[in-house]
C-alpha cells in the first residue's frame, strides 16, 4: 500500500496539474502548506477540511473527490456522504452537434450502466436514453444559463515573477 504523501502525489498528478498550480488554485503558496501533503514526513491522515477543499478542487480534473476522502480516514459510508455535499462544476456549451444514430447511442450507454444496472434492465434503459437525448440536448440548448455561484477560477499556467532587469556592475579592479 502507498504511503500518504505518494497516494496525494498520485491523485494530484493525474489532474494533469503541477504542484505549483495546484498550490495556487488552493490558494495556498507552495512552499508552506499543500506542498506538505506530499513530502515524505506527511504521514498521517489529511485533516478533513484540507480533504474537502483538495477534493473539491481536483474534481474539475477527473479525480474522485472519494479518493482525496479516503486519505482523511474517513469510512466509506462517510465518504459518500462528503461526497454528496461537493457541489460540482457547472458546465456550459452550445454546439450544433450531429450525433451518431439511436443504435450507436443504445451501445453507448450500455456500456456506460454496464457495471451499474442489472443486464436485464440495462437494454431498456439504453435504448430509452438513446432515444431521449437528442430532445434533452435540443432543450437544453435554448434554455437560458443557470447563474454559477461562487465558481473557481480557472487554475493559472506556472506563473513565475519576471525578473527584474538590473543594470551590470561596472567592473571591480582587484589590484
Amino acid at each position: 500500500m502507498a504511503l500518504p504523501y505518494e497516494r496525494m502525489r498520485a491523485l494530484r498528478a493525474r489532474s494533469g496539474l503541477s504542484m505549483r498550480s495546484f498550490a495556487a488554485l488552493l490558494g495556498s503558496p507552495l512552499d508552506t502548506r499543500y506542498a506538505y501533503y506530499e513530502e515524505k514526513r506527511f504521514t498521517g491522515l489529511l485533516p478533513i477540511d484540507a480533504a474537502r477543499q483538495i477534493a473539491a478542487a481536483l474534481q474539475p480534473y477527473g479525480v474522485e473527490p472519494a479518493d482525496v476522502l479516503a486519505l482523511a480516514g474517513l469510512s466509506p459510508a462517510e465518504r459518500a456522504g462528503e461526497v454528496s455535499a461537493i457541489e460540482p462544476a457547472v458546465q456550459y456549451i452550445r454546439l450544433d452537434v450531429a450525433l451518431p444514430n439511436a443504435d450507436a447511442l443504445t451501445r453507448m450507454f450500455e456500456t456506460m450502466l454496464e457495471k451499474e444496472v442489472p443486464a436485464e434492465q440495462r437494454d431498456a434503459l439504453a435504448r430509452s436514453l438513446a432515444l431521449r437525448l437528442p430532445a434533452a440536448l435540443q432543450r437544453a440548448s435554448v434554455s437560458p444559463p443557470v447563474p454559477v455561484r461562487d465558481a473557481a477560477p480557472p487554475p493559472a499556467a506556472d506563473v513565475r515573477p519576471r525578473a527584474r532587469h538590473h543594470q551590470p556592475r561596472p567592473p571591480v579592479s582587484r589590484i
